[in-house]
């Protein structure tokens, strides 16, 4: 779903870029959310055998951000996000990111992301709010 304006080598997104650090995510789209599957290892822990608060908030807002892009065309950065950790996220184990908008006005746009177990459960969530940048930086979504 990485369809921008710039060139590989310029996307060192920590979230979706060719970054050798990054998380490397790749969001699908499905209705009117987007999901990607990950599994992080041992250089994303926080406390022994689970991921760092940071980077699971990472993971939250960069699920916004692609479900925002594919709602609306254009890349929108958070100003605002809220995360609640509801269990510890592991390592070593797929877990699903996803996320949705919630709604816009005045290009200002809410959405809502989640992570999840292999067994669905509810591990993290998050309320973002973003503001749509200039027609500059329209990404295509497919």
């Amino acid at each position: 779903m990485r369809n921008f304006d710039w060139t590989e080598d310029e996307n060192r997104c920590f979230g979706c870029g060719v970054n050798p650090w990054g998380l490397k995510l790749d969001f699908e789209v499905r209705g009117e959310e987007v999901y990607a599957e990950t599994e992080l290892d041992e250089n994303y822990q926080g406390f022994k055998g689970t991921a760092h608060g940071g980077i699971i908030a990472t993971l939250l807002d960069e699920a916004s951000a692609w479900a925002i892009a594919s709602n609306t065309g254009y890349l929108a950065p958070s100003y605002s996000l809220e995360c609640r950790f509801l269990q510890p996220v592991p390592l070593e184990e797929k877990i699903e990111v996803s996320g949705r908008v919630e709604g816009v006005r005045h290009r200002i746009v809410t959405s809502s992301s989640q992570v999840r177990d292999e067994s669905g459960d509810l591990l993290a969530e998050a309320k973002v709010k973003a503001k749509v940048l200039e027609e500059s930086v329209k990404v295509s979504v497919d």
